[in-house]
């Protein structure tokens, strides 16, 4: 397949993610005819990662089917009291062997846009079941952040769009908005409908939620984004804060996002907390909120301490 235009033009994540899934249908074309030898000459990987795929959207297809899939939730912390304010929920797959594994374990399936809208409504449903159930056991948990894909902000006809979801599962639980927060990253802010993805934020922070820009720094947005996109917070991505006290310019870089994310009115989030330097130096440079291993590491609820007021 030839793509050709008369100009360059970047592709989003939405464009790149159905060109790997474009290529995954022709490598399972070439699989059943066993055509191995075309598959070697393409790429001689290409055939071991097409089975790894091939297997990773059956195990999460299982896991929709079986309901294997459950959440973590990792405490974030006010960084000058201490005290906890929220947690973020992180979605992990429990295999037919009891064994708990990550998302790089079924990452194939969030290139799948059907796939990847199912997973996200299901963590919607699973996270707005357990804020009902700390909600109504009168614990104050603050709040549950959950991770939102670009592939839930494209309008199926037949379904309702992604601030109807968020609406109709809260109201449904008689949660308030404040109870839960979306967090995006810029790979979803830049994708091709980013227009609607701005419209539907807006909509939804309109309504009371607080919509976060995760893993900042790590990707393509650049700081004409931090004023163009509608959001509450910054997340500094974890690579910078883990590496901040050895390096002066991881440092510059996490003082350079608090210094603006306050210049323009917008909470801050560290990620990756692990040793008590990392918590002073963050401290120091004014930085709110943090989350990481040194506050406690992803767990399911029935494992962490929270208890009723």
């Amino acid at each position: 397949l030839c793509v050709l235009d008369r100009v360059p033009r970047r592709l989003g994540a939405d464009v790149r993610g159905l060109l790997a899934r474009l290529a995954r249908c022709a490598v399972e074309r070439l699989l059943q005819f066993e055509d191995r030898y075309l598959l070697s000459r393409i790429d001689s990987g290409r055939l071991g990662r097409a089975n790894a795929d091939k297997a990773a959207l059956a195990l999460a297809e299982e896991a929709l089917l079986h309901g294997s899939f459950l959440l973590h939730y990792q405490p974030k912390i006010a960084l000058d009291t201490g005290r906890r304010i929220g947690f973020e929920a992180l979605l992990r797959l429990k295999k037919p062997d009891g064994s708990v594994v990550g998302p790089t374990a079924f990452s194939a399936a969030f290139d799948e846009p059907i796939l990847s809208r199912r997973i996200g409504s299901h963590v919607l449903r699973c996270a707005v079941a357990q804020a009902k159930a700390w909600a109504t056991a009168g614990v104050d948990f603050g709040h549950i952040a959950i991770n939102v894909s670009s592939s839930q902000f494209i309008e199926l006809p037949g379904s309702p769009c992604l601030v109807d979801e968020i609406l109709g599962a809260t109201r449904s639980a008689g949660l308030s908005p404040r109870h839960i927060q979306i967090e995006i990253t810029e790979g979803v802010m830049l994708s091709e409908q980013g227009g609607d993805v701005g419209t539907q934020l807006e909509a939804l922070r309109t309504a009371g939620f607080i919509v976060a820009f995760d893993d900042f720094g790590t990707g393509f947005a650049s700081l004409v984004h931090l004023k163009e996109f509608a959001y509450d917070q910054i997340k500094i991505d974890g690579s910078f804060v883990r590496a901040m006290t050895e390096s002066s310019a991881d440092h510059a870089i996490v003082k350079g996002i608090i210094d603006i994310a306050k210049a323009l009115g917008k909470q801050v989030v560290a990620e990756g907390v692990e040793t008590v330097t990392e918590l002073h130096a963050l401290r120091e440079l004014g930085c709110s909120y943090g989350q990481g291993f040194l506050f406690g590491r992803p767990a399911r609820a029935s494992d962490l301490r929270v208890l009723p007021d």
